[in-house]
């Protein structure tokens, strides 16, 4: 008897309800099984557990396909909200450093004006602590989805019912030449100018180089770049070094006493960088990161 009580206590476990409706929604074990990352054998048996324990029958097989019985979408209904409040836990946790202090999770897609929010931010909250991930548009993006960030700044972010928003500055995409370079004291440049020069690019994925992308092939052109590079940090050192010719955003950095920014005049549209969560997504601290970004002012950061 005390082995059927304790088999009854464990049987809804959360990891029985994911695996269920994992396979609700895939409709067989091996989907559910490459979705939630474990074995084939381990969802099956989940899935006998479930059944045997409480003596219920939780799928049909029709034509291959695993068709869930109206009591297994009764649980799967239970299992989804039993997931979504682990996460929302897993959430509530994360914003607590291990010393106890409030922790706010930032994704950036560049440095600038991400981080000079931050500082304001820090300011306002001294007991606060931040960590900060930077990455491409997309990885951001996905940061932001999966909640592995709280809150993030990405420049044109595309549309979406899922994010809250709200745009910080208007930029545009500037070339970026070495104090040596002929074009440094130039009022602007031609891509068609830049074309015969050596190039260095970001790798696909960055919202720069999509820009730039997007300018050269409008103009007709598709010059080989000399270097491409995973960090736009890695093309500003390459630009200082005089490797070649990189790009970046006006404000995408503080740093001003290297490379000259040199505007094109095929990128002169400019796009909105924007603060975005999740729009379920409700903190003070996310609500303080919007407040500060709603007053930055673009000529705090820049230095000449």
């Amino acid at each position: 008897m005390k082995s059927s009580v304790s088999e009854s206590a464990t049987g809804l476990s959360l990891s029985r309800l994911r695996a269920l409706t994992a396979v609700a929604e895939e409709g067989s074990y091996s989907a559910a099984a490459r979705r939630i990352g474990i074995s084939h054998t381990a969802v099956a048996q989940q899935i006998r557990d479930l059944e045997r324990i409480h003596d219920i029958h939780l799928f049909d097989r029709l034509r291959g396909v695993l068709r869930p019985t109206p009591a297994c979408l009764e649980l799967c209904d239970i299992g989804n909200r039993m997931q979504q409040a682990a996460r929302d836990a897993a959430r509530v946790l994360a914003r607590r450093g291990p010393s106890g202090k409030h922790r706010l999770r930032v994704g950036l897609g560049n440095s600038m004006p991400g981080i000079a929010i931050v500082g304001h931010v820090l300011k306002l909250h001294p007991t606060l602590t931040v960590s900060v991930e930077s990455g491409s548009h997309q990885d951001i993006m996905a940061a932001v989805s999966r909640r592995e960030v709280d809150v993030a700044v990405l420049p044109d972010l595309p549309a979406d019912p899922r994010f809250r928003r709200a745009p910080v500055l208007s930029q545009e995409v500037v070339a970026i030449v070495s104090p040596e370079s002929p074009m440094a004291e130039c009022s602007d440049v031609t891509l068609e100018h830049l074309a015969q020069n050596p190039l260095v690019f970001r790798s696909p994925g960055s919202s720069t180089q999509k820009i730039v992308d997007r300018g050269f092939r409008q103009a007709g052109l598709e010059p080989e770049p000399r270097l491409t590079a995973d960090t736009r940090d890695a093309v500003y050192e390459a630009v200082a070094l005089g490797i070649g010719v990189g790009f970046m955003w006006r404000f995408g950095t503080y740093r001003s006493d290297i490379v000259r920014r040199v505007p094109v005049p095929e990128f002169r549209s400019t796009v909105d960088e924007v603060v975005f969560a999740l729009a379920d997504e409700r903190n003070p601290l996310v609500d303080l990161f919007f407040n500060v970004a709603g007053q930055f002012r673009p000529e705090a950061m820049m230095r000449g």
